[in-house]
């Protein structure tokens, strides 16, 4: 049963003639009586009787005339909404942390955006531990989340898409600041600040298997919730930290960034989404990503 089959029955039901009937919808009269045959076939029951004039409803068909009108008046509702409606914009939502503005982000951004200038690009700056909850919960679509822990590569797609040194970041007077490069173990007195587990899981132990590697466990006495308030806290002296190269991007007043003699485990800056989000535009905007020049 198609719409037709309803068209020409409610045509021949307030007509009650089927020449009146077929010239209204602009069809033959035979076409017109065929299909009200058709139809009152499928439904195993006579809508019309014949009479000497013209055509009358039967029971059946006066009950059918009711649920044709609704589904006619819905399929005419369903029409002029979705053309009223606006066009569906293609949207791609990304989360990232503060550092990776200065260094790669924007220049991705505006290699998608010129090469789909109908794409809308959002973005939001959260916390690795936020942009993964934003991941579960589809309100982005990649994340930005630096060095993944956890169960990151377990539930989501993910694309290293470069690597970073470690770094020491101390205060301006720190004895250490005038060096261009220093031994990790030199640091081994001095206070850490370490980060907050819920917003950046993971970056304490790689502060800890980084000085392990230099021979000693350092005292992580503070914990921030995020990049400049690590930077805020050794700038006013309160200790030192380990953190990626490319946060030397942030503003950093009061603070010296240093390169460590020792061979240190990279920072590996990866890119997340949904295994089930196939779209081309996110493989493209990953490639970019990886492909755009990196500030030294």
């Amino acid at each position: 049963m198609e719409l037709r089959h309803y068209r020409y029955f409610l045509a021949a039901a307030e007509e009650l003639n089927i020449s009146k009937a077929s010239r209204r919808l602009n069809v033959s009269q035979p076409a017109m009586s065929r299909l009200i045959r058709d139809l009152e076939d499928e439904l195993g029951a006579p809508l019309f009787k014949r009479e000497r004039f013209g055509i009358a409803l039967t029971p059946a068909g006066e009950t059918f005339l009711s649920y044709a009108r609704q589904i006619l008046d819905l399929s005419n509702e369903a029409t002029r909404v979705l053309r009223n409606q606006p066009a569906q914009i293609p949207t791609i939502t990304i989360g990232f942390i503060t550092s990776s503005l200065g260094s790669f982000f924007g220049a991705a951004i505006k290699s998608i955006r010129d090469a789909h200038p109908d794409l809308m690009v959002k973005i939001h700056e959260l916390s690795p531990a936020d942009q993964v909850k934003a991941l579960h919960k589809n309100q982005i679509d990649i994340a930005l989340i630096g060095n993944p822990c956890g169960s990151v590569h377990d539930e989501f797609e993910t694309s290293v898409l470069f690597e970073l040194a470690l770094e020491a970041v101390l205060p301006v007077g720190h004895r250490l600041a005038k060096r261009k490069q220093l031994n990790l173990k030199e640091l081994e007195s001095d206070d850490f600040i370490g980060y907050n587990e819920e917003s950046f899981p993971g970056r304490n132990q790689t502060i800890i298997n980084a000085c392990r590697v230099a021979g000693f466990k350092p005292s992580l006495k503070y914990q921030a919730d995020s990049l400049v308030e690590v930077l805020t806290l050794i700038g006013a002296g309160t200790g030192v930290c380990l953190m990626p190269a490319d946060v030397i991007s942030l503003p950093h007043p009061g603070t010296v960034f240093l390169p460590i003699r020792e061979k240190l485990e990279p920072i590996r800056f990866t890119a997340a989404w949904r295994r089930d989000d196939d779209r081309s535009v996110v493989a493209e905007l990953i490639t970019y990503l990886k492909n755009v020049p990196k500030a030294d």
